[in-house]
């Protein structure tokens, strides 16, 4: 967990709903020092306390807007995802990777 990471994903432009805020605080607690944070739609989703598919929705926008990537690999038991927040320390994106 970065305290650091945390705060920037709070200060993170202000076009984001209050539930992407708040999917994209619950990554950054997760992130480890690299950005990356392993877990899955239903674990984010008992932690914001919405719905798998409000997870999604947010997921794919928080994406879209650069602010985080979406990493989907196969493990043993099916599809494992990892997702890395791409804020820097002053809380803007850090554009595509």
């Amino acid at each position: 967990m970065s305290i650091t990471r945390i705060g920037d994903a709070l200060d993170a432009r202000a076009d984001i709903t209050p539930t992407e805020r708040l999917i994209l605080v619950q990554l950054a607690r997760l992130a480890d020092n690299d950005g990356m944070a392993f877990t899955s739609v239903g674990n984010l989703a008992q932690r914001a306390n919405v719905s798998p598919s409000t997870v999604t929705r947010s997921v794919r926008r928080l994406a879209g807007l650069h602010l985080i990537q979406r990493i989907r690999n196969r493990n043993v038991a099916g599809v494992f995802s990892a997702y890395r927040v791409t804020l820097d320390s002053d809380g803007t994106e850090d554009g595509p990777a």
